[in-house]
């Protein structure tokens, strides 16, 4: 059975793409054809088995020496995700890369994210006050599908998100980067990666900037593209699943334009800036980083 050897876990919007776009290249790397498989964080994949996300995700990929995915959903659903992945992974050998961004940041961008993925209609500033509530009222959805809907202040809470892996694995399995190294050195930070993976560190690789944030030129394309339908689920047992999702991939594409969001509210980054500051300082300590620099 070929699985994964290593996992990108997240944090969704802290540059997960670029990372997976960099790694592709690499010729010792083996990812999935969909960077996102979440088999780990929904409930209805997990429960199809190993052999079934071995088969869908990692076909023809014996002869890599390195295997990985990267879903950003299970660093936010740590609690289920480490204890399924060690239920799979005995003997605990799996590598981790995390790269992390000031969350404050991080939340303001995932609201545009929803924006624009058509899930979210309140302002910024409502969103947050009423985040609690609406992940509360839609809890048992949220989690069977492994949803970070509405979790704009929960996906920042990274310091009890990676302790749920680190009491499930080694710390040395770890790599924690952060977004500004990509930015500020791409090249030495690939260079991290590859050392730490085991493969070529070498190898030269142009320099990628993936994920840019975007708004779609059709809203009702957009959802109909994205959206669970009758019809696409009677295409499936026809046609390869690795060909849909490059058709899907393909419209969103051409559906996507650049988009530029405004500055955040006041209110809102205070607000955030005082509920992360406990975090933030425990967070620095865990992953050996100088995380001062956040939301000054």
């Amino acid at each position: 059975m070929n699985t994964p050897n290593f996992f990108i876990l997240g944090a969704a919007k802290a540059g997960t793409t670029t990372l997976y776009d960099i790694l592709k290249q690499h010729p010792q790397v083996f990812l999935s054809y969909d960077k996102e498989p979440m088999f780990f964080s929904r409930d209805d994949y997990y429960q199809k088995g190993a052999d079934w996300y071995s088969k869908i995700y990692f076909p023809k990929s014996k002869d890599f020496y390195v295997r990985g995915e990267a879903t950003p959903h299970y660093l936010y659903w740590a609690e289920k995700v480490s204890n399924r992945i060690r239920n799979v992974y005995k003997d605990k050998s799996i590598k981790f890369i995390i790269i992390l961004r000031d969350p404050i940041q991080r939340a303001y961008s995932w609201y545009w994210n929803m924006i624009a993925d058509g899930k979210e209609e309140l302002s910024f500033v409502d969103a947050l006050k009423n985040e609690e509530y609406r992940i509360k009222s839609n809890w048992d959805k949220l989690k069977y599908y492994g949803s970070m809907q509405y979790g704009y202040f929960r996906g920042g809470c990274y310091t009890e998100q990676i302790q749920y892996f680190l009491d499930d694995f080694p710390k040395t399995n770890f790599l924690f980067l952060l977004q500004e190294d990509l930015i500020q050195d791409q090249k030495s930070a690939s260079k991290t990666i590859f050392n730490f993976l085991g493969i070529d560190a070498d190898t030269i690789l142009p320099p990628i900037k993936s994920n840019p944030a975007s708004m779609p030129r059709n809203r009702v394309l957009q959802k109909i593209i994205k959206n669970r339908s009758r019809w696409k689920n009677a295409l499936k047992p026809y046609i390869p699943t690795a060909y849909l999702f490059k058709f899907k991939a393909l419209l969103l594409g051409l559906n996507k334009q650049r988009f530029y969001y405004p500055s955040m509210d006041l209110e809102a980054r205070n607000h955030l800036k005082e509920k992360y500051s406990l975090q933030t300082h425990r967070l620095s300590e865990i992953i050996e980083r100088d995380l001062s620099q956040w939301s000054k």
